[in-house]
């Protein structure tokens, strides 16, 4: 039985970086530059959609169901409950992400301008999805599914905000090829690099939430080993790990070498930022780490 409670938090942190800080402590506007050094970093990098009257253009960003934009409000990573979160990540290389919270599927998607149609091919179901544009703004989709024929319109909402970089996006199907499983057990160098991109996943969805500046950044349905509160990444519990972390791997056992993997990364000592940045900039510091200490374990 697992005794031992891995978790790295703001004062264990603190203790770490404590001998230089009363050396070197920050007046109030050396903070205030600090926290907009960080924010202007990943900022420069945001494309805005708020004026734009193209279709395609507008389509590609981040799309969740109105409804349940608000349930991620509400709900928090560690609710036991199974909730739909329905969303549509569309990119301008005609690829796709759709539900990442549950059941999630990928492929490739086209406009019809002349139909007001958008095709979604699904690359795990082996399906097609149709829906038909009813209306659309920056901010706002509005759609009915004509592929089950429903006359019901669904509305999206997006921050009217995408990367300009397609690389640096972590719902783009090639920074998620860690979550589809693999057809045959994998090696010990294979299980390590699927964990490390796990860890790349969450590191640009930090620093996705930074750039897009999100009033809402949640975990819940993200699979992973880790629970993320402000000033402090801890540990799950074998017993917290849930079907859609282990099915990222071949089996359970292989999932469980990945999560062993991770012990021993917690395990490493870290340094916290001591300039007022904020809890998410603060993890993703710690999280950036992390991802490099990785490759000092096995």
């Amino acid at each position: 039985m697992k005794t031992k409670n891995y978790c790295i938090t703001l004062l264990a942190l603190l203790c770490f970086s404590c001998n230089n800080s009363t050396q070197k402590s920050k007046k109030g506007i050396d903070k205030i530059l600090a926290e907009d050094s960080v924010v202007k970093k990943y900022s420069n990098g945001v494309i805005s959609l708020a004026n734009s009257t193209n279709i395609p253009e507008i389509l590609c960003q981040e799309w969740v169901q109105e409804d349940d934009a608000q349930t991620l409000k509400d709900v928090d990573e560690t609710s036991m409950l199974s909730l739909s979160i329905r969303t549509f990540h569309f990119f301008n290389d005609g690829s796709f992400i759709k539900n990442y919270r549950n059941a999630w599927d990928y492929g490739n998607w086209d406009y019809n301008n002349a139909t007001k149609t958008i095709t979604l091919n699904n690359k795990m179901g082996g399906d097609r999805d149709v829906y038909k544009i009813a209306s659309i703004a920056t901010d706002e989709l509005n759609v009915v599914n004509k592929g089950i024929n429903s006359s019901t319109v669904i509305k999206f909402l997006s921050s009217e905000k995408a990367l300009k970089v397609m690389a640096d996006e972590p719902f783009h199907i090639n920074n998620n090829q860690w979550r589809i499983k693999p057809a045959h057990k994998e090696t010990d160098a294979e299980v390590k690099l699927r964990l490390k991109e796990n860890l790349q996943f969450f590191v640009l969805f930090y620093r996705a939430a930074i750039a897009k500046d999100d009033r809402v950044i949640s975990f819940y349905g993200l699979p992973g080993c880790l629970k993320w509160y402000g000033g402090g990444i801890y540990m799950k519990d074998k017993n917290e790990l849930n079907d859609e972390w282990i099915n990222c791997f071949y089996n359970k056992e292989q999932a469980l070498k990945a999560y062993t993997l991770m012990e021993k990364v917690m395990d490493k000592k870290y340094s916290w930022p001591k300039e007022n940045i904020g809890w998410v900039k603060k993890n993703l510091f710690v999280l950036e780490q992390m991802v490099k200490n990785l490759d000092t374990v096995n």
